[in-house]
């Protein structure tokens, strides 16, 4: 299910106080599954801790948030800055459908310009961590390397509606 939050930045909070927010969103959305364990996603993301404030500082996730994708999982985080941050109605509670989360998540980081070197880097020596194009929908479990059986045998089902 596709979601999003947005959080406020300067002039609310600083650009370090709003990206430890950010952290912590996805670790409380993320680690309550069992598949997640615990600090990993902050520990995931300490690659980021001194970019994460500068792209924040520098408005780049005021209209090109990160983008959370996982099974059943589609989040959009906003980081509001000036004007726009005073004006923001924050929702920061773990994000419904995260106790279905696997191993497999990954945060897409969007491309800003001269930074976008450092960020490449940076998303290479993580598994969770993309600068690729975020998918435009929920990734579903049919598609994920731990595949699962279908909810509903969709050929069964217009086999039965064909015979009535």
């Amino acid at each position: 299910m596709k979601r999003q939050r947005t959080i406020a930045a300067a002039p609310v909070r600083s650009a370090h106080v709003a990206w430890r927010v950010v952290v912590e969103l996805l670790s409380r959305t993320l680690e309550v599954s069992p598949d997640v364990p615990a600090g990993s996603v902050a520990r995931e993301l300490e690659g980021l801790e001194g970019l994460g404030p500068a792209l924040i500082a520098g408005g780049h996730f005021d209209s090109k948030g990160l983008v959370l994708a996982d099974v059943g999982m589609h989040l959009t985080i906003f980081v509001k800055t000036a004007d726009a941050a005073l004006a923001v109605d924050e929702n920061l509670n773990p994000v419904p459908g995260g106790s279905d989360s696997t191993d497999g998540w990954v945060l897409y980081v969007p491309r800003v310009g001269a930074l976008d070197p450092v960020i490449e880097e940076i998303a290479k020596r993580s598994q969770h961590l993309s600068v690729e194009q975020p998918p435009r929908s929920t990734p579903n479990a049919n598609t994920a390397s731990g595949a699962k059986e279908p909810l509903l045998d969709l050929e069964a089902f217009r086999r039965a509606v064909a015979d009535q």
